[in-house]
């Protein structure tokens, strides 16, 4: 993917030629590091200009993987627009390309980055994404839903954010649970409790699977990983305090047509 032509002027900042070095969106794995691509792996190998979510946890994940990180710049990239850090991207990229790496999952999708993406698309420069492992596409594929029949041809996604306190965040989300189609959402899992109640008036007995730990190892630290169960709302809101909390990092579900 290819950003806008380049040269043309900024109408903020006055002419603008865009920099020669392309923008990688690396993807990484969502829990098994063995659905690493070869192409992320070359990638972080090669580039010297990393943006990550965490620098630490970059750095230990270079480490295993034999990248040296002493030999690279890591730099953390912030939820909100940063414009010193974008003059210092399109500083990096006038001497070579450049990679945003995911912390997991699909770089810039639910990780920081995205405002990035669009302001150096506005500025021309040259945008590579590269496939990778997705939380969201491996809940697709476990679904069990035929997605080329005419009944259950699309599905509705969102975020489940804490309450912001006028509740129209909550009523949106009550108004796409309403929809006959499928709904997949990603929480935190301190928070599907209060989803539970929210949606159980709405979608009363429609099934709701819940999504375990997805794609992570080892198995002994994360016992229902790869686990997916489907239940009444009802149901689940019984069952809930007596899953074990205590061993499980992610959880994710869907509500069935």
């Amino acid at each position: 993917m290819s950003g806008s032509k380049r040269g043309r002027t900024d109408r903020t900042s006055g002419p603008h030629v865009a920099p020669s070095g392309r923008f990688f969106l690396i993807p990484w794995h969502i829990g098994d590091v063995r659905d690493l691509t070869f192409n992320a792996l070359w990638l972080v190998r090669r580039l010297d200009f990393l943006l990550v979510e965490d620098v630490e946890s970059a750095r230990r994940d270079l480490i295993r993987l034999r990248a040296d990180p002493r030999a690279k710049t890591l730099v953390a990239v912030p939820r909100d627009s940063d414009p010193a850090l974008t003059a210092r991207v399109l500083s990096a990229l006038a001497g070579g390309d450049v990679g945003l790496v995911a912390s997991g999952g699909i770089a810039s999708f639910v990780d920081p980055g995205a405002w990035l993406v669009s302001e150096l698309r506005r500025l021309g420069v040259s945008l590579v994404a590269t496939a990778g492992a997705s939380a969201l596409t491996t809940m697709l594929a476990l679904s069990g839903i035929e997605w080329r029949a005419k009944t259950t041809s699309n599905f509705t996604f969102a975020m489940f954010f804490d309450e912001d306190g006028d509740g129209r965040a909550d009523g949106r989300f009550i108004a796409l649970a309403r929809r006959r189609e499928p709904l997949f959402v990603f929480l935190k899992k301190s928070e599907v409790a209060r989803c539970m109640a929210l949606l159980e008036p709405v979608v009363k007995d429609r099934p709701v699977t819940l999504y375990f730990d997805l794609a992570k190892s080892p198995p002994e630290k994360f016992p229902l990983s790869g686990v997916v169960r489907a239940r009444a709302c009802s149901q689940w809101r019984r069952e809930l305090s007596s899953l074990p909390w205590d061993r499980i990092d992610d959880v994710s579900l869907m509500v069935g047509p």
